[in-house]
């Protein structure tokens, strides 16, 4: 590949946090994208762009603890990195590679199954935890990608009217970063996260809804798919986050699919 996400997105990003510094006097940024695993950068690259099934998850803000807030980048949660500097921060990442907390498990469940699901296997809840180990590993090495709306780090809660109003300020960098991106399938965390995708993106005429599922559009030209979601941190179970979801939805595109090739 010729091009470089990692390059593009850091061009991206210091236009972007130099903006937000000028407008909002913001004194911390979060930086994310593809995420990083255990392949060298290029490589991962490579394999994102030759997949078709290229996941996007598409949240809020970062939940940063605490009074005092920090620029983090979010692509090393998966990796340990020489910015490391106290055991706490390893054992975060060790226990993210190891899909301990909800919200990471949450994500890998839906990686999982929207990368692997098919008209032969419709992948329940069920047979995704059966495979756990295996979840794991393709976590630890598929390449997909994390972005937060909100690039100014935030707590555990988030206002939609907060949002919708950085998506007003600041939405068309988020396009862009998703067009260097460049996704198959976009997962929104939330309302206005999934009326800003589905208005913003793609022209309104391009995009097809399967009766019954409003809560998922196709782009026919490029055939990306944007789904509405729960966030991974709701307090639903993990189950009805998977089966009730996102992957109701797919299941029903993938027999849309066989529909159409009939």
């Amino acid at each position: 590949m010729n091009r470089s996400i990692e390059h593009e997105l850091n061009v991206l990003f210091a236009e972007w946090e130099s903006k937000m510094k000028a407008n909002d006097n913001t004194s911390h940024f979060t930086r994310d994208g593809l995420m990083y695993n255990s392949l060298p950068n290029e490589q991962n690259e490579d394999f994102w762009f030759s997949s078709s099934k290229r996941v996007l998850f598409l949240l809020k803000d970062q939940n940063q603890q605490g009074i005092e807030k920090w620029d983090e980048d979010i692509r090393e949660w998966l990796i340990d990195t020489v910015n490391d500097k106290t055991e706490s921060q390893l054992k975060i990442k060790e226990a993210n590679r190891n899909l301990s907390p909800r919200f990471i498990r949450n994500l890998a469940y839906l990686l999982w199954g929207l990368s692997k699901a098919d008209k032969d296997n419709p992948w329940w809840y069920d047979e995704v935890i059966k495979h756990f180990d295996e979840v794991k590993d393709f976590f630890n090495t598929q390449p997909f990608a994390i972005v937060e709306c909100k690039k100014q780090p935030g707590g555990g809660k988030l206002e939609d009217k907060k949002l919708k109003q950085h998506l007003a300020d600041y939405g068309d960098f988020l396009i862009r970063e998703i067009e260097i991106l460049s996704p198959t399938m976009i997962v929104c965390a939330g309302g206005p996260i999934y009326d800003f995708a589905i208005n913003k993106l793609y022209p309104q005429e391009e995009l097809i809804t399967i009766e019954g599922h409003q809560e998922m559009r196709l782009h026919t030209s490029t055939g990306t798919l944007i789904f509405f979601s729960y966030h991974p941190s709701d307090r639903k179970t993990s189950r009805d986050f998977y089966d009730s979801g996102v992957i109701y939805h797919y299941r029903e595109f993938l027999e849309y699919q066989l529909k159409m090739k009939q």
